[in-house]
């Protein structure tokens, strides 16, 4: 797992999408080089790669059971609904859709069997 972050005046995009999502420290980094690389390539952009990378932190959490042992109680709720606001927050800073991203695109296809006569 490769590991970059130089905050500067011109910064990579990989730079700018961690900025954006706060992963910022190589300790506790939950994506690699490699996956944001990988995000940005298919979503078209550093910024719908924001996007998409809040969406994929959303999908672990919300993944996780809560649970209670002894003393320690650890609840999702709060960090998921975090993670939720900040994907509206950079939503709407970017100017786009926080219920879809570029590669799914916005046309639809009808399905229909073609044995069927649907007119």
């Amino acid at each position: 797992m490769t590991f970059s972050y130089t905050p500067s005046a011109s910064p990579d995009d990989i730079t700018r999408v961690r900025y954006h999502i706060g992963d910022t420290v190589e300790a506790t980094a939950i994506f690699d080089d490699e996956t944001i690389t990988m995000i940005i390539a298919e979503e078209g952009s550093w910024q719908l790669a924001v996007i998409d990378a809040i969406k994929s932190i959303i999908a672990k959490i919300a993944g996780e059971p809560n649970f209670t042992a002894d003393w320690l109680r650890v609840d999702y709720a709060t960090a998921l609904a975090g993670y939720q606001k900040l994907l509206a927050l950079k939503a709407a800073q970017f100017g786009v859709s926080a219920s879809t991203s570029a590669s799914l695109g916005s046309s639809s296809v009808r399905v229909t069997r073609s044995d069927w006569d649907d007119t």
